[in-house]
C-alpha cells in the first residue's frame, strides 16, 4: 500500500550503558505512554529490545509529517525522555525515513483473564 506523502520516520538505535537496560526500559515505557494519550499525529512510536544485543534498543517513530515530528519534539515528555535518557546511553545512532511502501496494523493488546 502506498502511504501518504510526507510520511516522516526516525530510526534510533540506542547503546546503552552496562547495566542501564532495566531503567531505559522503564523510561521508554512511560515515554510511549505519553505519546499515546498526547500526540495524534505520531502514526508509531516502538521501543525495541534487541535479542541477539542485550545492551541495544531501537526506537522507530512515523510522524504523519514533519510537522507533526516538530510537535512531538516540543512535547514535555519528550524533552523529559532527551534529557533523563542521558544517563542510560553510551551511544546514539539516527536515521531519517521516508516511506515508500506500508502494511500496518493495529497493535495487538494484552488480555486479562
Amino acid at each position: 500500500m502506498k502511504p501518504a506523502p510526507g510520511i516522516y520516520g526516525l530510526l534510533t538505535v540506542f547503546t546503552l550503558l552496562d547495566g542501564s537496560g532495566e531503567a531505559f526500559d522503564k523510561l521508554a515505557e512511560e515515554t510511549v505512554e505519553a505519546v499515546q494519550r498526547n500526540e495524534p499525529d505520531t502514526l508509531l512510536f516502538v521501543c525495541h529490545a534487541v535479542k541477539s544485543a542485550p545492551l541495544q534498543r531501537i526506537v522507530y517513530e512515523l510522524y504523519r509529517d514533519e510537522v507533526g515530528y516538530g510537535e512531538h519534539q516540543r512535547q514535555p515528555h519528550m524533552e523529559r525522555f532527551a534529557t533523563e535518557r542521558v544517563k542510560y546511553v553510551l551511544a546514539a545512532n539516527v536515521i531519517e525515513l521516508s516511506v515508500n511502501a506500508a502494511k500496518v496494523v493495529p497493535l495487538p493488546t494484552r488480555t486479562v483473564l
